[in-house]
């Protein structure tokens, strides 16, 4: 009997033969050309839908003067870049209407035009595009690798709906796709420019989410395992001990410059600086509280505040237990204690949140079971419970969340009048269209670790090849991503815009793997290989 398997062509694969080559063709095609593909999502977006607003969060980011909300609260550097499109908005609308340029006033209220609105939007578009047209160059050469690259991104429609809707979770998405994409710069080239511009992408990191100063950890996680690996296999550790310090460097450098633009800032103001990380964690702490019974409420208060010499911590403590206490009556309560010691009264509000924060961290430093499961919970939450179409829709719900705001408080949000989406109707409505969209609702209730899981295999794909490296380097992303939203459980009640970074995080690392993957040629697996070993300076 004839071997059939030795026939190199069967007439079943002969038939499948046009039909892989046409893909692979339309895949490269779309690789040729990453920046008018990667526009796409974007430009759909931007013809479906009006922006969107991310209730009262946007309200001190963008409108508010300048102040403890969007220096302390929020990190100022979305806060004040982010109002420049409303400039270039109302100036346009100016100069169409025959009217003179208005001033440049960043620090002061805003009173944004609906074009000023559009053009942040459309600068937020174009932020994120940018930055994937940049990731995208830097991870692959070949027209197929990009291809496959462009096309998971587009489908990982939460990434532009974030950028149809003011708020710091859009630069956020674009800042982690930028420092990944100039991390892989700095570590294919042998240049202090490359980690320079490393470490402003960090610097840009950190200016839209106080905790991301998590993600300084990615690149030394990544040259870390592999100076391991080389000291393991007892080979030439020095390219990678230079990378290491070169990484560590510019993680210190760019949280020493996010801090000092902070001090300088709110020193202008007149206010004192202060730790704003008490009234979040008070928050966590009130998610544990309900989980336990009035009983043991009480006696776990009791405990933490015999435990304290300082009436005012104290009181924080008792006043954390009783249920419902708002942070402005928890504030209250804390600042007529620091009166009563005599605190001056404009430090009465620095020192309110230091004790605030220091009655939150008794509870936590517990470990408490109750704390642990509720923290464990969420954690896994983000990942079983969370998919691509809740993110998005995420969006629209807290613009029905500001449309409900104006419409129980119209004097608060008077400086948002010309902006449609935030009439109650029209925002219900979006909601609803939202809900019906086949692309924004892309993958249905497939959950977050599908995407973990998807990044592992390709991973045994890729050490099976001979591209361990380029696999290391996503997966500590992924482990990077995972430290990010465990600190974010730890802090602060589940919130789904908290599970984003594990979506960007996991879709960034399956590109980069994929464009590795589909990238041809034996002399392409030895450079890849190479990459975090310092023996690589250009992937082609």
């Amino acid at each position: 009997m004839p071997n059939v398997s030795a026939h190199k062509d069967t007439p079943s694969r002969q038939m499948f033969h046009p039909a892989i080559d046409g893909v692979r063709k339309a895949v490269a095609t779309v690789g040729r050309h990453p920046a008018l593909f990667l526009g796409l999502p974007s430009l759909y977006l931007l013809l479906a839908y009006p922006p969107l607003w991310k209730d009262v969060d946007a309200m001190g980011q963008l409108i508010w003067a300048e102040g403890w909300s969007n220096i302390l609260h929020y990190p100022p550097l979305y806060c004040f870049s982010g109002r420049i499109p409303f400039w270039i908005g109302d100036s346009i609308h100016a100069l169409l209407n025959g009217h003179s340029l208005p001033a440049v006033s960043l620090f002061r209220e805003q009173h944004p035009t609906a074009l000023g609105v559009e053009m942040l939007v459309i600068a937020q578009h174009a932020g994120l595009v940018g930055a994937l047209t940049l990731l995208v160059r830097m991870a692959a050469k070949t027209g197929l690798g990009r291809g496959a690259m462009v096309l998971c991104f587009m489908s990982a429609t939460a990434l532009y709906g974030q950028q149809q809707c003011a708020g710091s979770e859009a630069p956020s998405v674009t800042a982690i796709i930028l420092l990944v994409g100039c991390g892989l710069w700095a570590l294919q080239k042998a240049d202090w420019r490359a980690w320079i511009i490393f470490t402003i992408a960090l610097i840009a990191a950190l200016g839209t989410r106080h905790i991301s100063c998590v993600l300084v950890l990615w690149l030394p996680i990544a040259i870390g395992g592999s100076l391991l690996t080389r000291l393991f296999r007892k080979e030439h550790i020095k390219p990678a001990l230079t990378k290491l310090a070169l990484a560590v460097i510019c993680g210190a450098v760019a949280l020493a410059i996010d801090s000092l633009i902070v001090h300088v800032m709110i020193a202008q103001t007149g206010q004192e600086y202060r730790g704003d990380l008490g009234y979040p964690l008070t928050d966590r702490v009130d998610a544990f509280l309900y989980k336990l019974s009035e009983a043991q409420r009480i006696s776990l208060a009791q405990k933490l505040a015999a435990s304290e010499k300082d009436p005012a911590l104290q009181a924080a403590i008792e006043t954390d237990v009783r249920l419902g206490t708002t942070h402005a009556e928890l504030a209250e309560v804390v600042g007529a204690v620091l009166r009563r010691q005599g605190v001056p009264e404009s430090s009465i509000q620095a020192k309110s949140d230091i004790i605030v924060f220091r009655a939150a961290l008794d509870y936590l430093k517990t470990l408490h079971p109750k704390l642990i499961d509720i923290i464990l919970s969420d954690f896994l939450h983000g990942y079983v419970r969370e998919d691509n179409g809740k993110l998005n829709l995420n969006r629209f719900l807290a613009n029905r969340t500001a449309a409900r705001m104006r419409r129980d408080d119209p004097n608060g949000w008077a400086p948002l009048a010309a902006l449609r989406s935030i009439e109650y109707p029209e925002a219900v409505n979006l909601v609803q269209r939202a809900e019906r969209d086949p692309y924004l609702m892309l993958w249905g209730p497939i959950p977050l670790v599908t995407l973990i899981i998807g990044n592992l295999a390709v991973s045994i794909l890729l050490v099976r090849r001979g591209q361990g490296g380029i696999a290391w380097i996503s997966l500590s992303l992924l482990l990077t991503s995972a430290a990010l939203y465990l600190a974010n459980c730890i802090c602060i009640y589940f919130n789904d815009r908290y599970a984003l970074p594990i979506l960007v995080c996991g879709v960034a690392a399956l590109s980069v793997q994929l464009g590795a993957l589909l990238d041809p040629g034996q002399e392409r697996v030895k450079r890849q290989e190479g990459l975090v070993e310092g023996e690589l300076h250009r992937f082609h």
